[in-house]
């Protein structure tokens, strides 16, 4: 990724951006960029206040002017284009339902 196109995204986190846990903003140095493959971004956000790090896929415009790169179709990413961005709160709500499947199984219910 050229290093404006990263700055830009830095900054784009630091704006939209807020710990999930305590909703404090991101410092700079709270962003590390991990690296890209295709059209995703892979940063990991680490709070300065309660330390939660939280790992984080960020898709991209292509400005590269080369050939997308995807295993999905287009009809494919236009619906899960139009599904939005998966909220903190889906990400804790999945997590407590795979937590209560995994007892329910070992319970042998």
């Amino acid at each position: 990724m050229q290093p404006k196109y990263l700055q830009e995204l830095i900054r784009n986190l630091q704006e939209f951006y807020k710990c999930p846990s305590c909703e404090t903003n991101y410092h700079f140095d709270d962003i590390r960029f991990l690296g890209d493959i295709d059209l995703y971004c892979f940063v990991q956000l680490s709070c300065h206040n309660c330390s939660l790090p939280v790992l984080a896929t960020v898709s991209v415009n292509g400005k590269s002017g080369g050939k997308r790169k995807s295993d999905l179709r287009q009809s494919e990413e236009a619906k899960f284009a139009s599904k939005g961005a998966i909220t903190a709160s889906e990400i804790a709500e999945f997590h407590r339902w795979v937590s209560k499947s995994k007892t329910f199984v070992k319970k042998g219910k």
